[in-house]
């Protein structure tokens, strides 16, 4: 499937909100993730637990939000290119949202030149930072991510570091 943002309003209509916002949220438990629309571009947020992918079996983040690529461009060399921002709310097991994520990732498998991927976890407590950073599962997603010109990070409680 390709990560855009026309693919998850046709096939996920019922999962998938977008709007021109300065500010979208995504929220639960006390955790909230805070994407700042400055630019005032389309943006789509895609419920991605327990709604693009429903099986208990499969680990999955809790959102997916994609920054819209220009839907008309004149330039036909313009390859068009969404920001993906994986999000997972989680209590304080950072391990497993890091598999969390890393598994959507590989779920929706967005190609190469697709644009850029970024993986973002808001966590009710912060871990241990020494014991995270060379977490074999942590060192994999941040590759994964660089392979996108992406990265990895977390915070605590709100997460608001994300501008467009």
């Amino acid at each position: 499937m390709n990560c855009t943002c026309q693919e998850f309003e046709k096939h996920y209509p019922d999962c998938t909100s977008c709007s021109e916002d300065k500010r979208l949220k995504a929220g639960e438990n006390g955790r909230k993730y805070i994407l700042n629309n400055l630019s005032q571009r389309r943006v789509c947020k895609v419920r991605v637990d327990d709604c693009v992918i429903t099986s208990q079996e499969e680990c999955k983040c809790d959102y997916l939000f994609i920054v819209c690529s220009p839907e008309q461009v004149e330039d036909e060399n313009f390859k068009p290119s969404e920001q993906l921002y994986f999000i997972e709310l989680k209590g304080k097991d950072l391990i497993h949202a890091v598999e969390q994520l890393t598994q959507t990732i590989e779920h929706f498998k967005p190609p190469m030149n697709h644009g850029q991927v970024f993986g973002q976890v808001v966590l009710s407590k912060s871990p241990s930072v020494k014991s995270i950073e060379n977490d074999a599962k942590v060192v994999r997603l941040k590759k994964l991510l660089r392979k996108y010109q992406g990265n990895f990070e977390y915070g605590s409680r709100q997460y608001e570091k994300d501008f467009i």
